[in-house]
């Protein structure tokens, strides 16, 4: 439970950095107390997180699973199920509002010089089918097409079909191609990109790989060790050495070389909060936080569009009743953040009962109908 309220606060990092950088872009707002702090700056490394805690649980959930023949059909059924629906809903809003823009030309006077819909790279029908399957960051283009950071869900998927094929054809000795991704995956990093670990579009997919396999090492330690680790990685101690060591690293990592260390990082933060043991999986455990946690990847997938929204309708108003917001001091554009913060929230809520929750039922009762009705066939056969 501690960790999924994690997931929910490095959400909500990932949705203020990318806040912030919009603000930037449109120039509505001028500089925050929020956007000066280093660790908001760099936010963009909280994704890493998230590969890491995605490679732990996936790990503790089904790596025994499909080594005891669960299927690898069923189960990226099963993920696709998790990913998928909202992916999707949200890749239909974008390409709907930009069909609104060309019915109704006169709604593109709200954001005054953008280019026509679907006149640029990133939004041309190729696009389209490349996010319906999912392949729209597998180094198919050089931008970010559409809702931006699904870029991770894309590479997250395929790296669960990696995952599955390493388990199932390997077996016992997956643990090399681990053991490889953790050695490779910072090298090749540093040595394709420029800035680093902020790589999405292009050398995504061995960003997700390398951060995932780090999970899956670290499951697996925590199961193998259990008795060992605890005594050095529980408790209150080094639940806060473990916060102040990630709010370090992050701060001072940015785009540098450093960078490529983050799912090192985050891997012994997920370690020490898997044992729940010290005060700060207390605070971690309250309502709010796992609230946070049930509804972070509505928070991650929704808050860009979100808050262009919110953009476009200041704007809007700043024409209407000439205020400019570029000129707001700090606290004002403080409370802007705030503001969009919690609408971002809100939006989960919705998004999270309404389309998450549905479409994984609705997958996951196919699955268990399609296993049901395959059970008396293998008897029959057997």
């Amino acid at each position: 439970m501690a960790l999924d309220s994690w997931r929910g606060i490095a959400a909500c990092m990932v949705a203020l950095g990318h806040t912030k950088m919009l603000f930037f872009d449109s120039g509505a707002y001028g500089s925050s107390h929020l956007s000066s702090a280093p660790l908001l700056d760099n936010s963009y490394l909280f994704v890493d997180f998230f590969f890491v805690l995605s490679g732990f649980v996936i790990a503790a959930n089904y790596q025994q699973r499909l080594l005891d023949g669960f299927g690898t059909g069923r189960f990226l059924l099963l993920r696709l199920g998790r990913l998928y629906p909202l992916h999707f809903v949200m890749l239909a809003a974008g390409v709907a509002l930009k069909l609104l823009l060309l019915l109704i030309p006169a709604f593109s006077s709200v954001t005054p010089g953008a280019p026509a819909p679907f006149s640029i790279p990133r939004e041309a029908p190729g696009t389209i089918l490349a996010n319906l399957l999912l392949i729209h960051s597998l180094h198919l283009y050089d931008f970010s097409t559409w809702n931006t950071q699904s870029w991770s869900i894309s590479t997250e998927f395929y790296t669960y079909v990696l995952f599955a094929a390493c388990l199932t054809g390997l077996r016992k000795r997956a643990w090399i191609v681990l053991l490889a991704a953790m050695i490779g995956g910072p090298v090749l990093i540093a040595a394709l990109n420029k800035t680093n670990m902020d790589t999405t579009y292009d050398w995504g997919m061995i960003r997700c790989v390398y951060g995932f396999s780090a999970g899956v090492i670290c499951w697996n330690l925590y199961e193998r060790c259990h008795g060992a680790l605890e005594k050095w990685l529980s408790g209150t101690i080094a639940e806060w050495c473990a916060i102040g060591l990630a709010v370090v690293f992050v701060s001072a990592a940015g785009l540098t070389l450093l960078s490529v260390a983050a799912p090192y990082i985050f891997a012994l933060v997920v370690l020490v909060f898997a044992f729940e043991a010290g005060t700060v999986s207390a605070i971690l455990r309250l309502r709010p936080l796992v609230f946070l946690g049930t509804v972070s990847y509505s928070i991650y997938m929704t808050h860009n569009f979100v808050v262009r929204r919110m953009l476009d309708a200041g704007k809007a108003f700043g024409r209407l009743w000439h205020f400019d917001f570029s000129g707001a001091g700090q606290w004002h554009a403080d409370a802007a953040y705030l503001a969009c913060l919690a609408t971002i929230i809100a939006t989960s809520y919705f998004t999270y009962r309404w389309i998450e929750k549905p479409g994984r039922k609705w997958v996951r009762d196919r699955v268990q109908k399609r296993q049901r009705a395959a059970a008396p066939h293998s008897i029959a056969s057997a």
